[in-house]
């Protein structure tokens, strides 16, 4: 599956050029926009997504990779593409606090080890 990070030079920018609007309806979208501010988890999240924005996800998921869409590849490939813009800083900030929310991790900080006194 080819990812974001694998289109470069004037593809990179034909590319983002086509993907701005789609991402732009999935970010600004209040029903998206709610689901994330309440914490609901990102398998939640990406079904709605695909629920409210079929044209957009479809728009997406094809211009990063044109491999005929299939009902194995699809969320798999929609989850790839949110973590790939979840691991970067920049994009995070360019779509906001929505997308934000949306591309993070699950879990945040680090693990931690049981302080509970066992003895007692």
């Amino acid at each position: 599956m080819k990812k974001l990070s694998d289109h470069k030079g004037e593809e990179a920018i034909a590319m983002w050029a086509d993907l701005l609007k789609p991402f732009g309806a999935i970010v600004n979208d209040e029903k998206i926009a709610k689901l994330v501010k309440s914490g609901k988890d990102r398998i939640l999240i990406a079904s709605k997504i695909l629920e409210f924005h079929k044209k957009e996800a479809t728009e997406i998921l094809l211009r990063i990779d044109d491999t005929e869409l299939n009902g194995l590849n699809i969320l798999i490939r929609l989850a790839n593409i949110l973590q790939e813009l979840g691991e970067s800083e920049e994009l995070r900030d360019f779509f906001g606090y929505a997308g934000q929310a949306m591309m993070q991790n699950e879990y945040s900080g680090l693990p931690t080890e049981n302080t509970g006194d066992d003895g007692k």
